[in-house]
């Protein structure tokens, strides 16, 4: 079994290890790798206001083809490569 599970440090808590714990066997051995991540901002609070204006920003930009991209599966996939390889 694998899994990435993503959490905010201050739910990191002894209960939630203890449930980690309880999903494998006792004698099984895990890797734990801990990195910090950014969301871009995509988390961050915004009242139902800014929400719809950012998603009407968005429409209006895919309708006018602005602030827009346009990838190829092959070119999506070498671009995702790329930035995993870099991190």
């Amino acid at each position: 079994m694998e899994t990435a599970i993503r959490i905010k440090s201050n739910e990191l808590t002894p209960d939630f290890l203890k449930k980690i714990k309880a999903l494998f066997s006792k004698e099984e051995e895990l890797e734990i790798s801990i990195s910090p991540v950014s969301d871009f901002g995509l988390n961050k609070k915004e009242s139902r206001e800014e929400y719809v204006n950012r998603v009407n920003l968005a429409i209006r930009n895919l309708d006018k083809q602005t602030d827009t991209i346009s990838l190829s599966d092959s070119e999506f996939e070498n671009l995702t490569n790329d930035l995993l390889a870099a991190k």
